[in-house]
């Protein structure tokens, strides 16, 4: 029998966009490069991935997980946290964080 139906029927896609300061774009870098080591390893992540738009220091990070409470336990992780904190210093603005349940049967068709 198929694991499918053990499948969550939603997973939960996180959106966090970085604009990051010129003059700190090495530090930030550095730090998203462990964070998303991290975040890869971590129980429930299925996926991350991070996006520079061309021509600016603005950077989307993209996390899939397969389920809310998973993705909020990773938030209180230690790395979760020195990366939230790094973030004071490394941007213009405040980070903006957006969060979309996304049909499970997506992942599953788009992944197999």
């Amino acid at each position: 029998m198929s694991n499918f139906f053990s499948f969550p029927q939603h997973l939960l896609l996180v959106q966090r966009q970085l604009w990051v300061l010129e003059d700190e774009l090495e530090e930030f870098r550095l730090a998203l490069r462990q964070y998303m080591d991290c975040t890869r390893a971590q129980t429930g992540c299925l996926h991350v991935t991070v996006q520079r738009l061309a021509n600016e220091s603005r950077f989307i990070l993209y996390e899939f997980w397969e389920q809310t409470n998973v993705w909020k336990n990773h938030l209180q992780t230690n790395y979760s946290k020195t990366f939230q904190r790094g973030n004071v210093d490394f941007l213009e603005t405040p980070e903006i964080m957006t969060t979309m349940l996304i049909p499970a049967s997506w992942w599953v068709l788009n992944n197999n």
